[in-house]
């Protein structure tokens, strides 16, 4: 998120550059392993339901979009100090244990039982806290 910020208003890519280096030495490394494998069909934890996907990373962007950064960055604010960082990152951990032992998480067999009502309910959620939780002009 820091690094399109910084193309779109400051035409500045210098955390592009580490974002794009990773992408290729992934990309090449996986080349290398033998475990490049485009598309999400045959992927080791995946399902190929694109709607359900799709939501859950409109999610995922929106929740990280009001946390004010990405997960990466709320982990290393969490270790200068942050409390709401460090709350953050409770939160991710706590959300994954939840998602893993109530049906929630998806797996290569497809979305989980209750993983259509938990992506409604986190975008409703979200929703509501970005328009109830805004700023008011004055």
């Amino acid at each position: 998120m820091g690094s399109i910020r910084d193309i779109i208003l400051m035409r500045d890519f210098h955390l592009a550059s580490g974002v794009i280096g990773l992408l290729i030495f992934a990309f090449l490394s996986n080349l290398v392993l033998g475990q490049f494998k485009p598309g999400f069909a045959n992927q080791p934890i995946a399902h190929t339901n694109q709607l359900w996907t799709f939501f859950g990373m409109v999610l995922s962007g929106l929740a990280y979009a009001l946390a004010g950064g990405c997960p990466g960055r709320q982990l290393f604010l969490s270790g200068e100090g942050d409390i709401d960082a460090g709350v953050f990152v409770i939160g991710m951990i706590v959300g994954a244990g939840f998602a893993h032992n109530f049906g929630v998480a998806a797996s290569p067999a497809g979305i989980g039982p209750w993983s259509a009502f938990a992506v409604v309910g986190g975008l409703l959620f979200c929703i509501a806290t970005g328009l109830f939780m805004r700023k008011k002009l004055a």
